[in-house]
């Protein structure tokens, strides 16, 4: 029986290692995103410049560095939510998290660009791209370890799982690729995303409470 129950339990590992290994890797991806600021600052002591020209001719540069670290702030609070009941991880879902690792760290590169190149198509998809493909695999791992637990705990899970915040950024997506001289603008719909999840939450509570087809 014990050894039974051993290889049950074979492909689940707990989740203490893979937490404190996703909260280092944010942290370093924060610490990158400053990056591109901090090197803008021996212009200033160029003749005709000032510290407020710094500011004011890389404004670009400057709100891609707000939005992504507030975006990557929430990513990880979110990240936090999704495994605070969670007591065993898969290697399927170490995968997942992984890759959602690799956008964490790739994200800084696109927010550099943006400082280089503000109005080039391009560099907006990527930097979207990266946002969407971030979020949706959050959600996804809120799916999979959602479904590693009782019902009554999987009740905290409803709204990350929703994944409004990767349905806004499909959406802003779209419009890049359909409009880019909108810019960055639509990213402005990022703000919609407590009021999206607030509705799809109980679509996606009514969906996954339904039983599980033969």
């Amino acid at each position: 029986m014990a050894e039974a129950g051993e290889d049950a339990r074979g492909d689940w590992l707990g989740p203490e290692r893979l937490l404190a290994f996703s909260d280092g890797v944010v942290a370093i991806a924060l610490t990158l995103l400053v990056l591109p600021l901090a090197e803008l600052v021996p212009e200033a002591g160029e003749p005709g410049t000032s510290g407020l020209s710094i500011l004011t001719d890389n404004l670009a540069a400057i709100g891609s560095f707000v939005l992504s670290f507030a975006v990557i702030a929430r990513f990880w609070a979110a990240h936090h939510r999704v495994f605070d009941r969670a007591r065993q991880v898969s290697h399927t879902l170490v995968a997942v998290n992984t890759a959602w690792l690799f956008t964490i760290v790739v994200l800084p590169f696109p927010t550099e660009m943006i400082g280089s190149f503000p109005e080039d198509p391009f560099t907006l998809r990527f930097y979207v791209g990266t946002l969407f493909a971030s979020s949706a695999l959050l959600s996804v791992t809120a799916v999979l370890v959602r479904r590693t637990l009782p019902r009554d705990d999987a009740q905290g899970l409803r709204n990350t799982a929703a994944g409004g915040t990767a349905v806004l950024l499909l959406l802003v997506l779209v419009v890049t690729l359909v409009a880019p001289g909108l810019g960055y603008w639509p990213l402005l719909l990022l703000f919609l995303t407590s009021p999206l999840e607030r509705v799809l939450g109980p679509l996606v509570e009514r969906r996954l409470a339904r039983p599980p087809s033969d």
